[in-house]
């Protein structure tokens, strides 16, 4: 190339930071425009004085698909009885019948809080048919069980503030009667032991803001986290509650479908709701991210041209500038692309716990490592994902054609 056109190796380096702090003033545009229904304090303690302390989530359902395997369960499990079953909310956990583990981690948890039995119902559920969502099957099952005015579906790694739960049920509360609204929280990972773990929480806390807080602004958020989700009882059994969606493999995207369909929407809040995943080592990393960005490339499928276009733009290019930016200064370094390089990554590091820090409080951190590491494989799972449509979760091995149709592998 021409001394005259080397200019033109700058330009894939300088889009990085460019492209990068667009995202992050689109997510400060909807964190500053979404509705505040607590005072900012509140996040930082799930205590607060009110004189109905015992009956704050009274006429909340909570069911917990359990499963053991997370060293951290039964830490996971009594904080949510702490939380929310002191204040009222009714736990249902769901465990399966041969899992006899999970059932002795159940058991000694309700019988370390004998005053709060009366709000935890284990019931217990036979192994899901073939070609079922096993998630989706525990729910079903459960939600006849349910008699409160709301329901939260909540993952047993997740703990839920109660300052975040009491956005959750505002969000419906403030929602149109006669829209199925689901209301839900924004993941952020507390830290784990392994390498893997932490990558996966470099990961989910980089990045969650600027995926799910920007659609807010134009009123199309299409899905949702499957971590921590609130319905209205009434909202949810009037489109079909689970049932109609058992034979879907992405339990949240077809639940998201299922409230639009329906002339709902979704009310993503800031509000955290904590995670902590135990990863052996950095193959469970890998089965991990290569089940999520299979996940993402079913949702994109689901969408209309114009939407496809827009995802690809404004989450997938982006996604490959770090990636993009690295590989073209180690072939033509400059001193300008090196400038453009340190601008990029600057951003991305300290722009992203900005919003973490926003949303999070304390709890963000820089990594500077593992975000730039996280960064850059993430082109990479997304390949792997368009390449390879088997998945492993749990126990179940699948291949996935669409949400509705996947086959288990032997």
């Amino acid at each position: 190339m021409t001394a005259d056109c080397a200019w033109l190796w700058w330009v894939p380096i300088a889009l990085w930071p460019a492209l990068e702090l667009l995202r992050q003033a689109a997510a400060w545009r909807a964190l500053r425009a979404m509705p505040a229904f607590l005072a900012s304090d509140d996040l930082a303690s799930d205590d607060r004085a009110n004189d109905d302390h015992a009956t704050r989530f009274d006429g909340v359902d909570v069911l917990q698909p359990i499963r053991s395997g997370d060293a951290t369960l039964a830490e996971t499990l009594g904080a949510s009885l702490r939380t929310l079953g002191a204040r009222g909310a009714m736990l249902h956990w769901l465990i399966d019948s041969d899992d006899a583990v999970a059932a002795d981690t159940v058991r000694a948890i309700v019988d370390a809080h004998p005053a709060l039995r009366a709000r935890v119902d284990v019931s217990e559920h036979p192994p899901c048919p073939p070609a079922i969502n096993p998630k989706l099957f525990k729910l079903d099952r459960a939600l006849a069980r349910c008699t409160g005015d709301a329901v939260l579906v909540l993952d047993d790694d997740a703990r839920m503030p109660a300052a975040t739960l009491d956005a959750l049920l505002a969000a419906l509360h403030d929602s149109r009667n006669d829209a199925p609204t689901i209301s839900t929280a924004l993941p952020i990972y507390l830290p784990a032991k392994g390498i893997g773990a932490r990558l996966l929480a470099r990961f989910v806390n980089d990045n969650a803001a600027l995926t799910y807080l920007p659609p807010r602004l134009r009123g199309d958020t299409p899905t949702i986290n499957g971590m921590a989700w609130a319905m209205r009882r009434d909202a949810l059994t009037a489109i079909g509650g689970f049932a109609p969606r058992l034979r879907h493999l992405t339990d949240d995207l077809a639940m998201a479908q299922a409230a639009l369909a329906g002339g709902g929407r979704i009310e993503q809040r800031h509000e955290p709701v904590w995670m902590r995943t135990a990863l052996p080592d950095l193959r469970a990393y890998l089965r991990q991210m290569h089940r999520w960005m299979l996940f993402a490339r079913l949702l994109l499928r689901t969408q209309p041209w114009p939407a496809r276009l827009r995802i690809a733009l404004g989450q997938g290019l982006p996604t490959a500038l770090p990636l993009v930016a690295t590989t073209t200064l180690a072939v033509a370094p400059s001193w300008p692309g090196a400038i453009a390089f340190a601008l990029g990554a600057l951003a991305h590091l300290f722009g992203r716990r900005a919003l973490q820090r926003a949303c999070a409080g304390e709890a963000a951190r820089i990594e500077p490592l593992s975000s730039l590491l996280v960064a850059l494989l993430l082109p990479l799972h997304l390949l792997h994902a368009l390449l390879d449509a088997r998945i492993r979760w749990r126990e179940h091995r699948y291949r996935v054609l669409a949400n509705d149709r996947f086959e288990e592998l032997p």
